[in-house]
C-alpha cells in the first residue's frame, strides 16, 4: 500500500535515541548505517495499519455505533477504534522524531526537515483523533473529513520520500542517497520529496544519506 513495503518482513524494534545512546560507538555506527530503511519498513506497516483502522472507523460511524467504548475493535466501536488509531499514530510520531534527531547529529538539514514534517503531520493526526474521542464533536462528519485529510497528507508525505528506495541497487562502496527533487517535480500534496540514487562521494548527497554498500553486497541492507 505504501511504496511497496507492505510485503516486507516485520521489524520489531525501533532504535530510539535512548537505545542509541546506550550502545558502544561501533554498534551505533552499524545501527545508523541501516537507516532510514529500517524505520521505513516500520513506518510503512504502521501507516498501512492506520489506513485499515481509518476504514473501520468510517464503517462504525456509518453504522451509528458511537457510544460503545467497551466493545472490541471488531465490533466497530468508534471510541475503541480511535484509541487504536491514536496508539498507531503515536508510534509513527516517535519514529519520525527519532529520525529527525538522528540526522541532526549527522548534520543533514534536508533529512531533518523531512522527518520533522512527518513528525508534525503525525501530531496533527493525533490532535484530530483526540478531538473525536471524548466528548464526541457535534459535527462528526466535519471531524471525520478533517481526520481523513490529515491521514492522507501523512501517507503522501511518507510516499514522497520513501518511493523508489527499495528499487535502488548500488554498486559496492557506493552510498545510497535521496536527492531533493526540484519544486516542480514534487507531487501535489507532498511538502518535500526526493529521488533515490547512488553516489560515490557522500558529500555529493544533498538530501538523505543512506547506508554505504559494503564490498560483499549489491543491495540495500
Amino acid at each position: 500500500m505504501t511504496s511497496g513495503f507492505v510485503a516486507a518482513i516485520a521489524v520489531a524494534v525501533f532504535f530510539s535515541n535512548f537505545f542509541l545512546a546506550a550502545l558502544p560507538i561501533s554498534q551505533k555506527r552499524r545501527v545508523s548505517q541501516g537507516e532510514p530503511f529500517r524505520s521505513f519498513r516500520i513506518l510503512d506497516e504502521k501507516l498501512t495499519l492506520l489506513a485499515d483502522q481509518q476504514s473501520s472507523l468510517k464503517k462504525a460511524l456509518a453504522a451509528g455505533r458511537v457510544n460503545s467504548p467497551t466493545r472490541s475493535l471488531a465490533s466497530g466501536s468508534v471510541k475503541t477504534i480511535l484509541t487504536q488509531m491514536n496508539s498507531t499514530v503515536c508510534g509513527i510520531a516517535h519514529i519520525a522524531n527519532g529520525l529527525e534527531h538522528l540526522y541532526q547529529r549527522h548534520r543533514q538539514p534536508f533529512a531533518v526537515r523531512t522527518f520533522r514534517i512527518l513528525h508534525r503531520g503525525a501530531e496533527t493526526v493525533q490532535r484530530e483523533i483526540r478531538s473525536m474521542r471524548a466528548p464526541m464533536p457535534h459535527d462528526l462528519n466535519l471531524a471525520q473529513n478533517r481526520l481523513d485529510k490529515d491521514i492522507v497528507a501523512l501517507i503522501v508525505q511518507f510516499q514522497a520520500v520513501s518511493a523508489g528506495s527499495t528499487g535502488t541497487h548500488c554498486q559496492p562502496r557506493a552510498h545510497i542517497c535521496c536527492q531533493p527533487k526540484r519544486s516542480q517535480d514534487v507531487l501535489p500534496g507532498a511538502q518535500v520529496a526526493c529521488k533515490w540514487l547512488c553516489v560515490q562521494n557522500p558529500h555529493a548527497c544533498a538530501g538523505i544519506l543512506g547506508p554505504r554498500i559494503p564490498q560483499s553486497s549489491r543491495g540495500v541492507d
